[in-house]
């Protein structure tokens, strides 16, 4: 998410938000983030993510060393997706705060919202993403992405969309599996695979 929001930084210098008619442009939620219901962020639920992807090193570990492929299965819920980007976002520098970030798992897709604060203006921001599995390894197909109110010039959008792309897969989280199937059912992410030698 680092990245997505730096280039949030364009999008604000792009659209000019000094006047007082596009700050309360920029108030207004995305769309995407209608009628969900506020994913409930925790330690226990980051921890409980951390301790998955160490779960799954173990099993690259054993594979390593066994020589042998090991068969694997992780499933993530909305509450540890949610509170490990909270972890990451909170991380984030350079001027740019996100916070009140959410991850929903709905209709096969992920839909990941925030609330993005650039020079003291905080701009909602949604993404709708759908995953797929592409050689092994995860790759989100973004649908769309919105700022409240506020369009989006399609050069800002295609960026984004490079990016959120690239950083969302279970290599960028430190997650070393190679993915068969992927599939989104109950607010949870199921990934089934296997760890290689």
């Amino acid at each position: 998410m680092g990245v997505f929001l730096r280039l949030l930084v364009g999008l604000v210098l792009v659209v000019g938000l000094a006047g007082g008619g596009v700050y309360v442009l920029s108030q207004q939620q995305p769309s995407v983030a209608a009628g969900l219901e506020t994913v409930p962020v925790s330690s226990a639920a980051a921890r409980s993510f951390d301790d998955k992807v160490k779960a799954l090193t173990a099993a690259a570990a054993a594979a390593k060393a066994s020589g042998t492929a090991v068969p694997v299965t992780a499933t993530f819920t909305e509450a540890e997706l949610t509170s490990a980007a909270s972890q990451a976002s909170s991380g984030t520098s350079g001027g740019l705060a996100a916070t009140g970030t959410q991850i929903h798992l709905s209709g096969g897709n992920v839909i990941a919202t925030s609330n993005v604060t650039v020079q003291g203006i905080t701009i909602p921001v949604g993404v709708v993403a759908t995953p797929t599995v592409v050689n092994g390894q995860v790759q989100m197909v973004v649908q769309q992405i919105q700022t409240g109110a506020l369009p989006l010039p399609q050069s800002i959008t295609q960026q984004i969309q490079a990016q959120v792309g690239q950083a969302i897969s279970p290599s960028a989280l430190g997650i070393p599996m190679d993915v068969s199937s992927l599939q989104i059912q109950n607010g949870q992410l199921v990934l089934t695979g296997t760890t290689q030698p």
